[in-house]
């Protein structure tokens, strides 16, 4: 198969996938992109072409995707983002030869009749498939009348063996002891993020006072910067604002909280479960996906201020339950959330579709 990704950014596990996807056998991939100053892969390995869709009605952009899948003939072109996803749908108008066009849908809300975006990515009728983060992003589609057999969920991975956990003692540099107990995340704190019930739940476990809560990310949310400021808990919050290498503080938590109001795939979440630190979600979106609740951590409901400051007591007073949900989400990380799984199921739905192409011609035929 000859598969023509249309990305914007390569974030740091897609790079990871790309060459693992190109030493398939059965798969000859090529790469549009942006970067910055270094290119997001080895172009001696696969080739690799800047590009940059400004907006959904990119005419320079469609040009040059044109171009490349006349030279490319591609049997797939998977394109990222709705921006990008659009320009493909348009490049292609007109071509003899068709390539099948691959989506993706990170977000778990139903589509919006009235926007007329939709209609030029998802509702096109170009489109062969969709790639659903989580099955919770693919009943909504499937709600937003989308057929079934269009969409596909496959769930991204992170790469455990890459992540540097440092040791205990770094809580230091945040203030913390190292024998305290540390509830914490790595997220752009936002409102739906839910970190203003997290905090919440913090002033309800105030009298546990070796509980600190270290919480990682651009705070973008005026709720939590009060809260915070409670002096009931004021001296064991710590808010740091974002970090290079964020993803490998969550080995300095005992637990990793996502309290969130919507959410698709956590990547933070399994970067956390795959240096043993034990999850407690909320059951929004993709979460319970990843965290199966009583078995490798605890899954509460959204908005819950109590059921979380419970689970989080419940897991402070029982270190064996902790530990055993700790390593069952290591397990887990490691079989389900690994960039070798997710490229197998990248594979998958490439090999799926190519298959679905060729019964169609021999039922036509």
């Amino acid at each position: 198969m000859r598969v023509l990704w249309v990305f914007d950014y390569l974030s740091a596990q897609v790079q990871r996938v790309a060459p693992m996807l190109a030493a398939r056998p059965d798969i000859s991939l090529d790469v549009m992109c942006r970067w910055n100053e270094e290119p997001p892969v080895d172009s001696s390995a696969i080739p690799l072409t800047f590009l940059h869709c400004r907006n959904k009605l990119d005419f320079a952009a469609r040009r040059a995707i044109r171009a490349r899948i006349q030279s490319g003939n591609y049997d797939i072109v998977h394109a990222y983002t709705s921006r990008n996803l659009a320009n493909v749908i348009g490049a292609c108008r007109g071509l003899r030869e068709q390539p099948k066009i691959i989506g993706y849908r990170g977000t778990v809300n139903q589509l919006r009749l009235l926007d007329p975006a939709n209609w030029i990515t998802f509702w096109h009728p170009r489109v062969s498939k969709i790639l659903c983060v989580c099955h919770t992003t693919e009943e909504a589609l499937a709600a937003s009348n989308i057929p079934r057999s269009k969409l596909a969920t496959v769930w991204e991975g992170c790469s455990p063996h890459s992540l540097q956990t440092p040791p205990l003692s770094a809580r230091s540099e945040f203030g913390i002891p190292d024998d305290a107990f540390v509830v914490g995340l790595v997220a752009s704190i936002r409102p739906v993020k839910g970190i203003d019930l997290l905090l919440r739940a913090a002033i309800q476990l105030a009298d546990l006072r070796n509980v600190y809560w270290l919480l990682i990310g651009q705070v973008s949310d005026s709720r939590v910067e009060a809260l915070a400021a409670d002096t009931r808990i004021a001296d064991r919050v710590r808010l740091t604002g974002p970090r290079p290498g964020a993803g490998n503080l969550a080995g300095l938590f005992d637990i990793y909280a996502s309290p969130s109001r919507m959410e698709g795939l956590s990547m933070s979440i399994m970067e956390a479960m795959a240096q043993r630190v034990c999850p407690v979600v909320s059951n929004a979106g993709g979460l319970p996906e990843q965290v199966q609740d009583e078995t490798n951590g605890l899954v509460v409901p959204t908005e819950n201020v109590e059921a979380i400051a419970d689970a989080i007591r419940r897991l402070h007073d029982d270190q064996p339950l902790r530990q055993r949900f700790a390593d069952a989400a290591y397990d887990r990380a490691i079989r389900e959330f690994s960039i070798e799984a997710w490229t197998t199921r990248l594979s998958k739905v490439y090999s799926d579709v190519c298959s679905d192409e060729i019964q169609a011609q021999h039922r036509a035929a």
